[in-house]
């Protein structure tokens, strides 16, 4: 039987000579695989391999069965992209996003604020001038939804814990941040995604808090693995 759902394309990998298995985080149901048959074959599908784009925001009518590989039959774009696919610096960052989203989206859990926060952040991505402290501010954020944002009671103090996720007098712990990275930590945390354009910041800097976050995952959420698209990244946020 058929749903209808929304969805966000998380990766797309090519199955067999002409097919694509498409895994998509979708609002009513949380993270599904879809089986699609001759995707790739010329003009033979009534869907295109161009809507299947990193993290499209699309309206499927597709099957549902719990564990299992589902069908999609329709599927359009909701919320039609202008530079998130085609920026030279956006289309990076998005690559990156969607690597995190794929494994923060379980399969089969259904997780609502989590859906729009991603499909409100995306949109305001696409439709905002490209800076580059998006992706951190986007990372601190969604620690809010994954249950390990940041204590910032004592925010003032020196030093950062990342195994126990609260602000320090002392170096109690190699994994820790310090110096100017903590300083940039700091004022994301205090800045709301409108006023990124606010700040200022070196590349040094948000490439070294970068490399820090993702740790906090690693420490935080549970078999959080490497990003591939990681070293891309820190070379476009030097910009």
């Amino acid at each position: 039987m058929y749903q209808k759902t929304s969805a966000l394309v998380l990766s797309a990998m090519k199955y067999a000579d002409n097919s694509l298995i498409v895994r998509c985080f979708t609002r009513e149901y949380g993270g599904c695989s879809y089986l699609l048959k001759g995707i790739l074959k010329p003009s033979k599908s009534a869907l295109k391999v161009g809507l299947f784009q990193p993290l499209a925001q699309l309206a499927l009518v597709a099957t549902y069965k719990e564990g299992a590989l589902s069908y999609i039959k329709e599927a359009k774009v909701i919320h039609p992209y202008s530079t998130l696919h085609t920026h030279p610096y956006k289309s990076v960052v998005t690559i990156f996003l969607s690597e995190v989203c794929a494994q923060i989206c379980q399969p089969d859990t259904p997780d609502v604020p989590l859906f729009d926060f991603l499909s409100e952040q995306l949109h305001h991505l696409d439709t905002t001038d490209y800076n580059p402290h998006f992706h951190l501010k986007f990372l601190l954020s969604l620690t809010r939804l994954l249950g390990f944002y940041p204590d910032t009671t004592h925010d003032h103090l020196p030093y950062f814990n990342i195994e126990e996720g609260v602000f320090t007098a002392t170096e109690n712990t190699p994994h820790h941040i310090a110096g100017h990275t903590l300083s940039l930590l700091t004022t994301l945390l205090h800045t709301p995604f409108g006023e990124l354009n606010t700040l200022k910041s070196r590349h040094e800097d948000r490439n070294a808090l970068l490399v820090q976050l993702l740790k906090y995952y690693q420490w935080h959420y549970p078999n959080f693995k490497e990003i591939k698209s990681l070293e891309v990244l820190q070379q476009v946020v030097s910009y």
